[in-house]
């Protein structure tokens, strides 16, 4: 599987890089599409990239590339870009990207985002967060355990799944990825993926309070970018995108921004053959008035 920037061509038309412009990367991950925004801008461009996971911040920082006086890296949630502005004395930028996807870096990382490695139930973007998907899956009553799987994973055998885990760790606790898995591919078998894709994917979102963090930039949007700023989100499953689309429509509405894109812009054949990721990948945009 190629590795790389997904929709970089198209993320690059919608922000309609200005050689001179200030732009914001708020998901950083493992700079694929900084990249090709930092090969947008001139001299005296510059580019922010933010990022929660402090460890892949301290990786960016050593990548040669990054090594630009137009390129700053900051550890930080998306969430506190207001902040980190004033902080920083940083102007309103011209542009902003959001990639709300799990990134590469953390699916191989050793802290249980992939079911495919026997690592520790962790999940956090960040160690500085408390809860990790092993206090979850270990001490959750049922009720609320199937709650998290069907309201974050979308997961219609959510019931069924809650109750084995929580038969399997009255016998020893869960500690390991692989293991989860294990339990969840023994009572929900069948489908085109893995049993236990959507019940990782709920833990992670729950445990980084994805759809709360996505909600929240919306409040602050226009705060952070100049008046025809444009922003450009990139979203790998409905629950986001849903956010996204149902946002934008009420800040159209609103008269704070103008729809860029009427409908989710998808990668074509040929881009999900090159890069099975981008299969699920929409892109939605938007400048503000």
């Amino acid at each position: 599987m190629k590795e790389g920037p997904l929709l970089g061509e198209e993320v690059i038309r919608y922000l309609n890089i200005k050689k001179d412009g200030f732009y914001i990367d708020a998901t950083a991950g493992m700079g694929y599409l900084a990249e090709v925004i930092l090969g947008e801008l001139g001299e005296k461009g510059r580019l922010l990239m933010t990022d929660l996971d402090k460890d892949l911040c301290s990786l960016l920082k050593k990548n040669e590339l990054f090594r630009d006086g137009r390129v700053t890296i900051e550890n930080s949630n998306y969430t506190d870009l207001p902040n980190l502005l004033k902080n920083r004395d940083l102007p309103k930028a011209d542009g902003i990207l959001f990639d709300f996807g799990v990134g590469t870096y953390q699916l191989n990382s050793d802290r249980g985002f992939s079911f495919m490695k026997d690592d520790f139930l962790d999940m956090r973007y960040s160690r500085q967060s408390p809860l990790r998907a092993w206090d979850v899956i270990n001490s959750f009553p049922e009720k609320e355990l199937a709650g998290v799987i069907y309201e974050f994973g979308e997961e219609h055998r959510s019931r069924r799944i809650a109750k084995s885990i929580v038969e399997e760790r009255g016998k020893n606790k869960i500690d390991t990825a692989s293991k989860l898995a294990e339990i969840i591919k023994k009572c929900a078998r069948g489908g085109k993926t893995h049993p236990a894709t959507k019940t990782f994917q709920a833990l992670r979102i729950f445990v980084n309070s994805e759809m709360d963090n996505v909600q929240k930039v919306f409040s602050f949007l226009p705060a952070v970018l100049k008046p025809s700023a444009r922003a450009v989100f990139l979203t790998f499953h409905s629950l986001e995108d849903r956010i996204v689309k149902t946002s934008l429509k009420k800040l159209a509405s609103d008269g704070t921004v103008e729809l860029l894109t009427k409908k989710a812009v998808k990668a074509t054949y040929a881009q999900s053959r090159t890069q099975p990721r981008s299969r699920s990948i929409r892109l939605r945009a938007a400048q503000i008035i």
